[in-house]
Order: C-alpha cells, then sequence, then structure tokens
C-alpha cells in the first residue's frame, strides 16, 4: 500500500517542476554558477544550477536514468555546500530513487532517497506541501527497511511523525506499519536499542488495530535488553491491562512473571501466575510456566499453583505437567489424584522421556518403586505407552531392582502378544530372572528375543548362549556359542567372554583340553581385565579337578593368586586347593588352606564351608602344618601370598 501510494506520486516529474516554480534572473546569476567540471564537460560547467536543475527533470521525463543521476549527484553536491540556495532538489532525487527501485538497484535507490532525505533539511525544502515531505520520508523509509537501514529507517519515520510534520491521519497508519516492521526486523537482530525506539514510536501514534502489536513489543525489547527489569514487568502488565483478550496476553504474562521474579516481586508474581493459569489454562506458556517447576523441590511451587494444578482437568495435562501434578500428589498424600495421574502418564508418554525424568526426580525411594511397578504391570497394559513402561524397566534394571522385573515378566511370557512389551523390556525381563537365579525361565525370553526378535547385538547373544550353555541342548549350546563368537569380531575382551563360554561347553561335554585351551587363551590375553583372567585360570584348576588330576588342579588353582591377588576367585581358589590336598591324603596342608582362608576372607561366602572342612580335620589325620621348609610346605607358601 505505502509503495503503491507514495509510488504514483514520485513518477510524475512534473510535481518536481510545478514546486519549483520559477527562478528569478537574478539568481541566474548568483554565486551558485557550477565550478569547472574535472572530467572536461566545459559545457555542463558554464550552466547555471537552475538550467542543472531543469535538464535532469527532462532527463527524467524522457527515461534517461543514468544521465539524470550522474547530474543529480553533482548538483546535489554543489546544494550542500550552498545551503542558502532557494533550489530544492528534494523530489527529482526521490523520483530518481525511486526509478532505481523499480529497476531493482536497491544501491542506488538507497543512495539517492538518501540525498532526498538530505536535501529535506535545506531552507528550500520548507516551499514543499508538508503533505509531500512526508510522502518522500515514507517512501525513504520503506526503502531503507527494505535494504535492512533499520535504524536510519527509524530516524526518518521519527521525522515523518514529529508533531510539525503535517502527516494525515491517512498517512499515520503507513508510517506505523514501517515502524512495526522495523521492530520486528530488529528484534530478530537482536537490535534492542532500535526495537525499541520503533516499537515506541509506533505505540505513541498507533490506531487500536497497531496498539497492542506497538505496545508488547516494545515491553519485549525492553526485556530482551536485560537491563531494566522492572520496566519490562511493569510495560507487560499495562498491556495485560490494556489489552486482556490479545491472542499474545498468555505469553505477556509468562514473560511479566519472569521479570517480576527477577526483582524480588514475588507476591505479584505468585498472583500473575494464577492469572495465567485462571485464564489461560491450556496455553502453551502456562505449561511452560509450570514445566519450570519440573526439577524444583515441591516447597518451592508456590501453593496456589500446586492447588491449580491438582483442581484442573487431567485429561488436559501435557505429559511434563502430569508429571510435577504426581510430584505434587505424592508430597500431599493425595492417593485418589495419585491413581489417576499415573494412568494418565503412562496413556500420554509417548517418549517415555518424562516417566525416565520423573522416576529420577521423585525424591521418596518407595513412590518411585509405586511408579515404575504400575508401569510395568499396569492393570491394563494395552492403554500405557510402550516407551513408558520401557522408561520403568530402565530404571529398575539401572537401580538393581531385579526380584520388581523379575516379578512384573510374571505378569506375561515370551510367547505372549503384547503391543507394548519392547524388546528393551524383555532383555531386561530375562536379565533380572538371571540374576535372581531363575535361569530356566531366563532361557525362555533369551531365546524368544534371539529367534522370535531377531536380536543380534553382542551382549544379548552372549547372555542367551550362556543360559543354552549351562541347561540347554548341547547342539543348540554349540550354536549360540558359535553366533556369540560371530558378533564378537576383531574385540579381545569380547572373544575372551565367548572363550569362557565355549570352555564351560567343553567341560559339559567332558571335553577337557578343549576347554583348558580356551581357557588359555584368556589367561594369556593382555587386554582382559584381571578378574576374568583369574577366573579363567581357576577354571583351568577346575577342569584338572574334574578329571582327578589333583596336583595339576593344586597348581593351577595356586595361578590365580599371581594373576589377581585381590580378586574374589582367590578364595574359591583356597577351597578347592584345600580339597584337592584332601584327596592326596595331605590334610594339614588342605588345613592351612582353609585356616588361610578363614583368616584372611572371613566375610566371603567361602569362609563357612573352609570353617566346616578345617573342623572335620581330626588332629589324628596330622594337621599340624609342616616346619618351614620341609616339602609339604611349600605350595602353602604361595596360596598363602
Amino acid at each position: 500500500m505505502i509503495v503503491i501510494a507514495i509510488g504514483v506520486f514520485l513518477c510524475s516529474p512534473c510535481v518536481g517542476i510545478a514546486q519549483q516554480g520559477s527562478i528569478s534572473a537574478a539568481t541566474a546569476g548568483d554565486t551558485l554558477s557550477t565550478p569547472v567540471d574535472k572530467t572536461g564537460d566545459a559545457e555542463s560547467s558554464q550552466r547555471a544550477p537552475q538550467q542543472e536543475y531543469a535538464l535532469i527533470q527532462q532527463h527524467i521525463a524522457a527515461g534517461d536514468l543514468a544521465d539524470a543521476a550522474e547530474m543529480a549527484r553533482k548538483l546535489d553536491q554543489l546544494l550542500a555546500k550552498q545551503p542558502a540556495s532557494d533550489i530544492d532538489l528534494t523530489l527529482p532525487l526521490a523520483q530518481i530513487g525511486r526509478a532505481f527501485q523499480n529497476a531493482g538497484d536497491t544501491t542506488r535507490a538507497t543512495e539517492f532517497f538518501t540525498r532526498a532525505n538530505s536535501a529535506l533539511q535545506r531552507p528550500a525544502s520548507k516551499t514543499l506541501p508538508p503533505a509531500t515531505v512526508v510522502l518522500v520520508r515514507l517512501a525513504a523509509a520503506s526503502l531503507f527497511v527494505h535494504a535492512g537501514q533499520l535504524d536510519v529507517a527509524t530516524e526518518t519515520l521519527q521525522n515523518a511523525l514529529a508533531a510539525e510534520s503535517g502527516i494525515t491521519a491517512e498517512q499515520t497508519p503507513l508510517a506505523v506499519d514501517l515502524c512495526l516492521r522495523i521492530g520486528r526486523d530488529s528484534l530478530t537482530k537482536r537490535d534492542l536499542t532500535t526495537a525499541e525506539t520503533a516499537y515506541s514510536l509506533a505505540a505513541e501514534n498507533a490506531d487500536l488495530v497497531q496498539k497492542p502489536t506497538a505496545m508488547l513489543g516494545a515491553a519485549w525489547a525492553v526485556a530482551m535488553s536485560g537491563q531494566r527489569t522492572e520496566e519490562a514487568a511493569d510495560r507487560m502488565i499495562a498491556f495485560l491491562k490494556a489489552f486482556p483478550q490479545h491472542q499474545d496476553a498468555a505469553r505477556a504474562a509468562q514473560a511479566g512473571i519472569a521479570c517480576l521474579k527477577q526483582v524480588g516481586r514475588d507476591e505479584e508474581a505468585e498472583a500473575m501466575i494464577s492469572e495465567l493459569f485462571n485464564r489461560w489454562p491450556d496455553s502453551d506458556a502456562a505449561r511452560d510456566v509450570l514445566n519450570q517447576f519440573g526439577a524444583v523441590e515441591i516447597d518451592e511451587i508456590p501453593e496456589r499453583l500446586r492447588k491449580l494444578v491438582l483442581q484442573r482437568d487431567f485429561n488436559q495435562l501435557t505429559p511434563a505437567m502430569t508429571a510435577i501434578a504426581i510430584r505434587i500428589a505424592a508430597a500431599q498424600g493425595d492417593s485418589h489424584a495419585w491413581d489417576r495421574l499415573v494412568t494418565r502418564l503412562g496413556q500420554i508418554d509417548q517418549t517415555g522421556q518424562t516417566t525416565a525424568d520423573l522416576l529420577s526426580q521423585l525424591p521418596v525411594a518407595a513412590d518411585a518403586e509405586r511408579l515404575a511397578m504400575f508401569m510395568l504391570s499396569p492393570p491394563n497394559p494395552l492403554t500405557i505407552q510402550a516407551k513408558s513402561r520401557e522408561s520403568a524397566c530402565r530404571w529398575a534394571g539401572r537401580n538393581e531392582r531385579w526380584s520388581m522385573l523379575a516379578l512384573a515378566s510374571q505378569s506375561t511370557s515370551p510367547a505372549q502378544n503384547d503391543p507394548t512389551r519392547t524388546i528393551t523390556m524383555e532383555r531386561l525381563f530375562a536379565e533380572a530372572l538371571m540374576q535372581t537365579g531363575r535361569r530356566t525361565e531366563a532361557h525362555s525370553w533369551w531365546c524368544h528375543v534371539v529367534d522370535e526378535l531377531a536380536a543380534d547385538d553382542f551382549a544379548t547373544l552372549l547372555r542367551c548362549a550362556e543360559t543354552e550353555v549351562s541347561i540347554g541342548e548341547v547342539d543348540r549350546a554349540t550354536r549360540r556359542v558359535d553366533a556369540a563368537t560371530k558378533a564378537a569380531g576383531d574385540d579381545r575382551y569380547r572373544a575372551a567372554l565367548v572363550a569362557m563360554l565355549s570352555a564351560e561347553l567343553g567341560i559339559r561335554r567332558l571335553r577337557f583340553d578343549e576347554a583348558r585351551s580356551d581357557l588359555e587363551s584368556v589367561v594369556r590375553s593382555s587386554q582382559v581385565d584381571a578378574s576374568l583372567r583369574g577366573r579363567a585360570q581357576w577354571m583351568i584348576g577346575e577342569t584338572y579337578y574334574l578329571q582327578q588330576k589333583y596336583v595339576e588342579a593344586i597348581e593351577a588353582y595356586r595361578g590365580v593368586a599371581g594373576i589377581d591377588p585381590e580378586g574374589t576367585w582367590v578364595v574359591a581358589s583356597l577351597v578347592q586347593a584345600g580339597k584337592s590336598f584332601e584327596q592326596l591324603g595331605r590334610t594339614r596342608d588342605a588345613a592351612v588352606c582353609y585356616s588361610t582362608l578363614v583368616s584372611r576372607h572371613g566375610d566371603s561366602e567361602f569362609a563357612v564351608l573352609a570353617s566346616r572342612r578345617l573342623a572335620a580335620l581330626s588332629p589324628s589325620d596330622g594337621t599340624t602344618p609342616t616346619k618351614p621348609g620341609s616339602p609339604s610346605n611349600t605350595p602353602n607358601k604361595t596360596l598363602r601370598r
């Protein structure tokens, strides 16, 4: 609208000539004679400024834009040095600027509108009608906005809207629209000074349609500066009082709340929170304000807000708002609200993130367990989001609530088609059953995950192979181990884990030499931790023990202490070495193993067994340890390390 209104006016060269009027003969010979043109254009240098003016108009009328621009540029430079001249070049400059703008040459258009703007500051421009002056300024401001010169555009509009400018009622909305655009673009560019100036200028001159945007824009500019927070709060409050039904009223309230909190006006902030939730309970602003309390202590949430949350229609709550409501209900012991809210959360938390966050935020462990158990075994699983249930499973596994997970696994079965049960849940069910010693049930879950759900990650294949080796068929166990070996790839640690299983399978098949070969590869590996290597060394001893090769077993058990001196398998080795000595009839050496275990590892699970076996050895058996240096005392020294 601005472009059309101003463009029609500026495209008529006759306007400039009519407004210029006649130039007296006395003026023709005055001091405005053009100095010699450095380009060598002697004819141009001898023409009077009024003749130059006329030629510029002729070039404009003829469409000779380049010639008109060149002559206008030179004459404008001359007139800038002669402020007393009565020649006004404003309109020709503006017309040339408009022509360049229409041609898409923004750079030259900006240059000539800038010159026209400057020409308006000279005394000669006083002969122009006020409406014409305003049109030029509006045209210039519009172009400056387009060119991104927002501060220059703002200053131009300040002049256009000044009381003495003579701006008309029809022109004012055009100027205000430009101010609003400047404010918007300046906020985007974080030029807050220009934004505040433009919005404030718009607010001073806006009609009822433009006023809300102008007031709110100015308030936002002040708030974003971070320097005048209290003023920003007052501006937001003023906007809400003036336009309570505006579409951005809720957002203004949210900003006002933040500003009031920053300056310590807490009571006003709480009152505005109540107003926000009473008037715009379903707004994004209300949700954002409530979400700010998601990680704080319940006592830090205003009491009025807590009451409002529990009084709301729970079916309208988002996942984040529901989580906060659950925390409030838990703190206040409102079981009825808790049950409804927990069900609501399970129904709407599609990503499971809110459930996961809430489980970590609940300060009372019993509340977290109660929530997790509901998600794991809901009354109607089909109404609960799969990811929400999965988050509860992950929480239980992370916190080693294996009994809880094992119990939850009893409410379903691998064969049951449950779309809310994810593969992660099934893995955790299987792991929980492993951890609670129910390997047969765990085996069914692991096989289901691998065979039916086609899981092919190493951890799952290894666990599946482990249960198959311990309780499954030998041929199936062999295939499981092969699959885990393939999944391990070149990772030496993974390969060592598979080798341990392969050794167990070899022992089960009574292939002890093959088993020892696998175990020795683990012991020799430099990329395997000492605990695993110690266990492998202990298992080597077990293979000899099963073969009744007790001397070799003792030597293998003795090697555990050298690999992992503080590990748990050292204790097990002392027990087994003692048993081996008993089988060889060397009861005094067996007694040394047992007594060493009891004295050094009295709190271990093997201490009771060692005490019993030690008590079973009678003095007549020669349980008194041999003297230092005797042959039978040598292995004991090694075991005592």
